[in-house]
């Protein structure tokens, strides 16, 4: 059975091609209007066979199967790593981001493979977009 949604939506869509139709001198306005006249308002209103389905809401009224544990009102994104124990961690010479670690060259140059990487991957990806949308 059709939902009234998709319903009032395949109205809208005859009318609007109805319109163009007449405004383009294809159908006379005797006949759009005795067309115009045989459409519903709007979608009969048909009992569902089903109970419409609940989704627990969370905070906000977005459902709470759509929002990722992680960044949920408690999760980690709602408590980041303060930026005084990033810092901390710096100066602490057992972690490699400390300058004075043996493998400090190892950490920094991973990090700047990274980003390098990130950053061929990104113009590789706008590339071969602007050439799919060239050639579309």
């Amino acid at each position: 059975m059709a939902d009234k949604a998709g319903i009032n939506r395949s109205l809208n869509t005859i009318r609007t091609e109805l319109e163009y139709l007449r405004d383009s001198g294809v159908v006379s306005p005797p006949q759009f209007q005795s067309i115009m006249a045989q459409l519903p308002v709007n979608a009969p209103a048909f009992p569902t066979p089903y109970q419409p389905l609940t989704i627990p809401q969370q905070q906000g009224g977005v459902p709470s199967q759509y929002i990722d544990p992680r960044y949920a009102p408690g999760g980690n994104y709602a408590n980041p790593t303060p930026v005084a124990e990033i810092a901390q961690a710096a100066q602490d010479p057992n972690h490699p981001a400390n300058p004075k670690h043996p493998k400090h060259g190892q950490w920094a140059s991973k990090l700047g493979a990274k980003l390098g990487n990130a950053a061929i991957f990104g113009a590789g990806a706008t590339m071969g977009s602007d050439l799919v949308n060239s050639i579309i």
